[in-house]
């Protein structure tokens, strides 16, 4: 029976191909570490060595609450996004997790997005190594065969969005202060034609066009009123809330829901898959060039002295500085989208 569920789920979807066959196996598991070496990892006991991602396995429900943990604003960096690319493959890997929950361990934010410094003053096989990072943690999260609920509990925006968008259920925490959507375009840049593709499967064509033409940013309300979110709660049942959802959605049975999952995202993800080369190295001819680096240099260098008015510079800080970056500059504006 699994031989004949991995065929029918294999196709161009890697995150589902082979996952059931992998998880009828052995006791424990083998997986690389950060250094590229690999270790026996007991199953439904593990997290990031750097605890830059902790993982609480409920080994009685199957169910993983992963959350991001890299203060102030769990800047989407290499390192982070690499160690997040672990522990999804320990998940997928181990026969008795079902269901993920993703979340922030920091106060008021999910995600503010990308890291601007691993897109200033590096050599071009870095920025192909971060491009390909971003790349793979969408492919993983977006193609994965365990039920993925997103218990919103900050603000979202751009990357952080997209991170909600990739899963099958969005919960957020109904805090007017927070805010969620792609906002590239209000601030002269464009969205990666897979960012639209998420969006639009989730929200419809006409909301899509909207959200990113105006590069809006939705409050709760609004946000659930677009379908961009299914539900809000108060913020301290978001977790309860997520729990009690992750309940119904693993009394279907695994095969017949990965299968229609798979269904349903197999075109999308190949879109991607199918031109990941060619979007890498359009972002890195692009983020290479000197115009597009001192643009970013000049608001690291904007922000950084708006933040030495509170205190002074520290990594946190650099974090902090990094997101809010991104979000204003115009790196992506030219990228080749389908």
């Amino acid at each position: 029976m699994a031989a004949v569920l991995r065929k029918l789920i294999q196709g161009r979807l890697p995150a589902l191909a082979g996952v059931l066959c992998r998880r009828s196996g052995n006791e424990g598991h083998l997986f690389l570490n950060s250094s590229g070496s690999t270790l026996m990892q007991p199953r439904c006991g593990y997290s990031s060595p750097t605890e830059s991602v902790i993982v609480e396995m409920d080994k009685a429900t199957g169910v993983a609450l992963l959350k991001l943990n890299i203060p102030p604003v769990n800047s989407l960096s290499l390192p982070l996004l690499t160690e997040l690319a672990i522990v999804l493959d320990k998940l997928e890997m181990d026969k008795h997790c079902r269901g993920l929950i993703l979340t922030s361990a920091v106060p008021n934010i999910f995600s503010a997005g990308l890291n601007l410094f691993d897109m200033m003053d590096k050599p071009n096989e870095h920025y192909s190594e971060f491009w390909r990072a971003v790349q793979e943690i969408w492919i993983k999260l977006y193609g994965s065969s365990l039920a993925n609920i997103a218990a919103i509990n900050g603000s979202s925006p751009a990357g952080g969005c997209l991170l909600a968008l990739c899963s099958d259920y969005r919960i957020m925490a109904n805090n007017p202060h927070f805010t969620i959507g792609l906002n590239e375009t209000r601030l002269g840049i464009v969205a990666p034609f897979w960012f639209k593709d998420t969006l639009l499967n989730t929200v419809g064509k006409r909301t899509t066009e909207i959200s990113l033409n105006l590069g809006a940013l939705y409050s709760p309300t609004e946000a659930l009123s677009l379908h961009l979110v299914d539900r809000l709660v108060p913020e301290t049942q978001l977790l309860s809330a997520a729990t009690e959802e992750m309940g119904r959605w693993l009394q279907v049975p695994d095969h017949a829901r990965q299968i229609t999952k798979s269904m349903i995202r197999k075109s999308t993800l190949e879109g991607l898959l199918n031109q990941r080369e060619a979007d890498i190295k359009n972002f890195v001819e692009f983020i290479s060039r000197d115009s597009i680096q001192k643009s970013l240099q000049f608001y690291a260098q904007s922000l950084q002295k708006q933040k030495q008015h509170i205190h002074p510079p520290s990594s946190s800080c650099r974090q902090q500085i990094s997101s809010v970056t991104f979000a204003r500059s115009p790196w992506y504006s030219l990228i080749q989208r389908s």
